[in-house]
Formats: structure tokens, C-alpha cells, sequence
């Protein structure tokens, strides 16, 4: 589910670290995506008015549910922040990296366990796990690497101590209207291996019970946290499975609910004072990780997330110096497994372009039909 997006200072208003390599017109890859697959597409475009209302800019697909792999952690992170403002949690709180790890799958997360704790000056063993487990670290932290490293049992962590009704609470609170509930993510891939063709037919409600009640397991047996010894190629059968299992399963959102979410960030619409404040400080980890961004934003903030079987999902909210407030959702599902690593690779300059380029923004267009 990892998705990492570091920015960097450049002549443009965004530019992300070229950890991947961008191909010669990063435009095509999603453009081709969107003439052959328009329905697999969403995209919220809008600036931030004063008043904290979105003016749109461009909606394709807005209102429909599509999977979110890892941008669900922010609707987590606005749970943690409702319960952290009513004291229901403490920020502070002691947590022993063991039990952090009782939700940890190893290769599972693309690494983003393993480099939470490296980060931390932890030492890791070779599947990602610390070395020194009876260590301590703030609930807080946590909460930071479930949005910076995109860390999955941080994620579960949390999840564990808000409880079964503070997402949906959340959901509610926020007015969020494509979203569905979210359980951890433990479950979720526990319940792909274990029900798999089974947990196709449950209902959404039935499969976050059903994700519950495995990351409970997970927690409590650590057989069930160990990766197979041995692993067969897969069939095709199976890898036909996989694609529907993680292009159905997953909580789903809309681009609209999202870009909305993240514009409260931007404006503070509808968070308290102290909610706002953590939300802002685990969001706006890109300014913290790379001051340089500082000379070109006032504010920035970015969630995505994917699965290895066809989903990608980024949001950003910007706020330039001298320039406009804008949010950038985009949502992609049932990505060809021939195109997915150009797609991941080439998302970050078609979001910079679509946004800043008008060249960029017809070509967009055009492939939408949009206009015509």
C-alpha cells in the first residue's frame, strides 16, 4: 500500500524527489489510461477561496467509490486527531514497539515499517522487524509514520486504540459521502489469503467485521505475522484473484470527499483548533522532510497510496507563495499490469503538468472527451 511522494524545490511550483524515473512524456501513460479506461479514472481538481469553499477546476468521476489503498490514512489520521482533541487519547502516550509490531506482515509494505524505525535510529532484523522490541515511542509517532512512511501497523495501532466507532463517527462528523469504514489493514490482507473468492460475495460492512476480527488474530497469534517459508509461483487463477480482491475490496472514497478533506486542511473548515494543528503537522511532512520547500509554499500536504494489483491513489493541497490554494485528488483502478510501472511512474509529473501546464490541462481534456 506504500506510496511515498518527497518534494523538492524547482522552477515549477512542485517538482517530487526523481526517485522514479520520469518517462520522455509523463503525460501519456495516464492519458492512454484514460482514452481505453475512462470509468477506472477519477479526478478532483479545485482552488480554495477564501471562505474555504472549493471552486472546481475539473471533476471526472468525482462521486464514484473507488478503492483508496493508502489514502484512507488520512480519514484515520482525523479520527486520531477527534479523539486526541476530546481526550480520548493521549498524543504522549508510551508504546512499546512490540506491540507496534504485533500488526506488522513483513513484505507486506513495501519497506515502510522497516524505514519508520530506521528513522527512529532502530535497528531492524532482515524481515523489517526491530531488534530491540522493548523499546518505547509516543502514540504520536505513530500517527506521523502512518501518513509519512505510510507505515501499515501504525495504522493498526491506531485503529486499535480509537475502536470500531471512531471512523465511522469520523465519516459522519466530516460529512464524507463516498466513504466507507476502514478496519486494519492487517485484517484486510489477512482475509485476502484466508476467505479470498469468499470475501469477494461479503458486503463492505461484512468484510471491515470480518478485517477486525483478523487483525485481532494477527495481534494476539505471531504465527500468523510470519511470511511463508516458501513461496510457489502463482497461477493464474490466483493473480486473477488478487486483481479482484484489491480492486473491490479495500475501503473506498471519492476524489470529491477527498479533495474536499484535504481543502479543510488548507482552510481549516470544520476541524478544531487542536485538530487542525495535528492534521497539519502529519500532513505536511513533505515541508518538513525538505525545508527547501518552504521558499516556494506556504503550506503543503500529500496522501497516496497503492496496491501491486492495479491501484493508485494521490492527494495534495497546496498553498503557493504568490499563487493560488489548490487540491489535487486522483484515484486509478484496475491498472494493466503491462502499464502500471510507467502509470506509478509518470503520476507525479502529469499531476504538476494537469495542474500548471494549460498544454497539459487540453491534453487532459481531450483524452476525457470533455468539451467535445
Amino acid at each position: 500500500m506504500k506510496r511515498l511522494l518527497t518534494f523538492l524545490l524547482s522552477l515549477t511550483p512542485l517538482l517530487t524527489v526523481g526517485a522514479l524515473a520520469q518517462p520522455p512524456d509523463p503525460l501519456e501513460p495516464i492519458l492512454t489510461f484514460a482514452r481505453t479506461q475512462p470509468g477506472d479514472l477519477a479526478i478532483s481538481v479545485a482552488t480554495v477561496l477564501p471562505d474555504g469553499t472549493l471552486k472546481p477546476a475539473l471533476r471526472w468521476n468525482d462521486t464514484q467509490a473507488m478503492p483508496l489503498a493508502s489514502s484512507m490514512k488520512v480519514v484515520v489520521l482525523a479520527a486520531y486527531a477527534r479523539a486526541v482533541t476530546a481526550g480520548k487519547l493521549n498524543p504522549d502516550t508510551p508504546v512499546k514497539v512490540a506491540d507496534w509490531e504485533a500488526y506488522y506482515l513483513p513484505g507486506t509494505d513495501g519497506g515502510a515499517h522497516a524505514e519508520s524505525l530506521k528513522t527512529l535510529g532502530i535497528g531492524t532484523d532482515q524481515q523489517g522487524r526491530a531488534t530491540t522490541p522493548e523499546k518505547t515511542v509516543p502514540l504520536d509517532t505513530l500517527a506521523r509514520f502512518m501518513i509519512e512512511t505510510s507505515d501499515n501497523a501504525a495504522t493498526d495501532l491506531i485503529l486499535s486504540r480509537l475502536g470500531k466507532d471512531a471512523v465511522p463517527a469520523t465519516i459522519r462528523a466530516l460529512k464524507l459521502k463516498q466513504q466507507e469504514d476502514i478496519g486494519p489493514v492487517s485484517g484486510l490482507f489477512g482475509n485476502w489469503d484466508e476467505a479470498g473468492a469468499a470475501y469477494l460475495k461479503a458486503t463492505p460492512a461484512q468484510r471491515r467485521a470480518l478485517d477486525w476480527q483478523r487483525g485481532e488474530a494477527v495481534r494476539r497469534d505471531p504465527a500468523l505475522r510470519q511470511p511463508p517459508a516458501t513461496e510457489a509461483p502463482a497461477s493464474d487463477a490466483a493473480i486473477a484473484l488478487a486483481v479482484e480482491l484489491q480492486n473491490q475490496t479495500p475501503p473506498r472514497g471519492s476524489t470529491a470527499d477527498y479533495a474536499a478533506l484535504m481543502g479543510r486542511v488548507l482552510s481549516g473548515e470544520g476541524f478544531q483548533a487542536a485538530e487542525l494543528a495535528l492534521m497539519r503537522r502529519h500532513l505536511g511532512w513533505p515541508m518538513r522532510v525538505n525545508l527547501a520547500n518552504t521558499q516556494v509554499y506556504n503550506a503543503l500536504y500529500a496522501k497516496g497510496g497503492s496496491l501491486g494489483a492495479g491501484v493508485l491513489t494521490n492527494n495534495l493541497a497546496l498553498d503557493i507563495k504568490g499563487g493560488p490554494r489548490v487540491v489535487y485528488s486522483i484515484f486509478l483502478r484496475n491498472i494493466p499490469e503491462n502499464s502500471s510501472a510507467a502509470i506509478a511512474q509518470s503520476l507525479e509529473g502529469f499531476m504538476l503538468d494537469t495542474l500548471f501546464q494549460p498544454a497539459a490541462q487540453q491534453r487532459l481534456l481531450q483524452a476525457l472527451g470533455v468539451g467535445r
